[in-house]
């Protein structure tokens, strides 16, 4: 199960490309047995016409339930398995110039490195409209962990939640909404017990009536052992 959950984590977007392209595709197919039904003249050809429209609407449905289960299964039911996503490494790029290290950066304490991080991760959070609340930038987080947050944007579609240990290029969804809420609890916790210790990002990412993403709002927390 666990691969089948890293498998369209994976995916999820070239799956969603040609179950679009499916149903664009019987969608036009539908509208031809529609105005040949409406056209036709004989018994038989309406049989056909018929035939054809009940046959298209059957596959248009089929594919947006399939589409509808990929979503559910990539962004609520992979809750249960928080690693889904970690099978992505790092990899070197040869033709990159390595820049030598600031001693200041090195010595940095953790206090300045989450300070650095904070600066940086509120970029996205608009206070009011789109903002973590708990927990907040800089935190140490272990076991399962309640979010709490606001998402209060105008025209809003839809909002996921997700996170990434720092360094890897793929987000874990960990759930979804679509009404707006005010420092509240989202409704999905976000267990790290199975997750390897150390700097994770969390992010809000939300999207309008209108399917236009909004800069996602991102903060950075710690995961310790619990």
């Amino acid at each position: 199960m666990e691969e089948l959950f890293r498998f369209l984590a994976n995916y999820e977007v070239g799956i969603y490309i040609v179950l679009g392209t499916v149903i664009l595709i019987y969608l036009k197919r539908l509208f031809d047995a529609l105005s040949a039904l409406g056209k036709a003249q004989f018994g038989l050809e309406r049989e056909v016409a018929q035939k054809s429209l009940r046959s298209s609407i059957t596959v248009v449905v089929l594919i947006a339930l399939l589409g509808l289960a990929n979503f559910i299964l990539v962004s609520v039911a992979s809750v249960k398995f928080p690693g889904i996503s970690r099978i992505a490494t790092p990899t070197i790029d040869p033709l990159a110039t390595q820049q030598p290290l600031d001693q200041a950066a090195i010595t940095q304490t953790p206090e300045t490195f989450f300070q650095t991080q904070t600066a940086i991760a509120l970029t996205g959070c608009v206070p009011g409209q789109l903002e973590w609340v708990q927990p907040k930038s800089g935190d140490e987080v272990s076991g399962s962990v309640e979010l709490k947050g606001t998402v209060n944007t105008p025209n809003l579609g839809f909002y996921k939640y997700e996170y990434q240990m720092q360094g890897d290029d793929l987000w874990t969804p960990i759930s979804a909404g679509n009404r707006p809420i005010v420092e509240e609890a989202f409704g999905g916790r976000w267990n790290t017990e199975q997750l390897e210790p150390g700097n994770y990002s969390l992010r809000l990412v939300v999207s309008d009536n209108q399917n236009n993403l909004l800069q996602p709002c991102v903060i950075s927390v710690k995961v310790i052992p619990q």
